[in-house]
């Protein structure tokens, strides 16, 4: 019984370090790319190109008109995308709206960027908070007390070990929740 509250306590530490912030870095380069193509497509524009031909340089081959919004997963490709198709059919100059959105983009990209620095000194706790703990035992255990005999053999310990199992989830958890909440 006491072996698994020892496991739990480990796998909750080990869990809490931020290595998953290291997989979130695609979502970056698609944003790039959505900004990169919105850019060519402006500057093609501007230097008298069709949109058609302006649109298959920037999104690689792409043809304009066989595109369907309901295909286009991205959110900001599918407004770049019905911007164009407003301009075309009713004659709208396009090269302002594309300005103005790419605009709105990079604003929107400061506010999460700014939001990201931010939150990432309450990771940073959250972090160090959850390793402490672990840190702490191991260094008691290292100074010569015997931490696992008295878990395993005191009553009061054993409560003690089940209650910092369930501060520590619920302190994960509204930490998450705080950050999500920034964002």
């Amino acid at each position: 019984m006491i072996n698994v509250l020892l496991l739990i306590f480990l796998l909750i530490f080990i869990f809490s370090l931020p290595i998953p912030l290291f997989l979130k870095k695609p979502a970056k380069v698609i944003e790039m790319s959505i900004l990169e193509s919105l850019n060519i497509l402006i500057e093609e524009i501007e230097n008298g190109i069709s949109i058609l031909e302006a649109w298959s340089v920037a999104r690689n081959g792409e043809n304009f008109l066989e595109i369907s919004e309901k295909e286009i997963s991205n959110s900001e490709l599918r407004f770049i995308v019905r911007i164009t198709k407003l301009s075309t059919n009713s004659g709208v100059a396009l090269v302002p709206l594309l300005r103005s959105y790419r605009s709105e983009i990079l604003a929107k990209n400061e506010v999460k960027n700014l939001t990201e620095i931010e939150a990432g000194s309450a990771k940073a706790t959250t972090s160090l908070l959850a390793l402490l703990p672990l840190l702490l035992l191991t260094l008691a255990q290292s100074t010569g007390l015997d931490v696992l005999s008295t878990v395993r053999h005191s009553i009061p310990a054993q409560i003690s070990l089940v209650f910092s199992i369930a501060l520590q989830l619920l302190g994960r958890h509204w930490a998450k929740r705080i950050i999500n909440a920034v964002r």
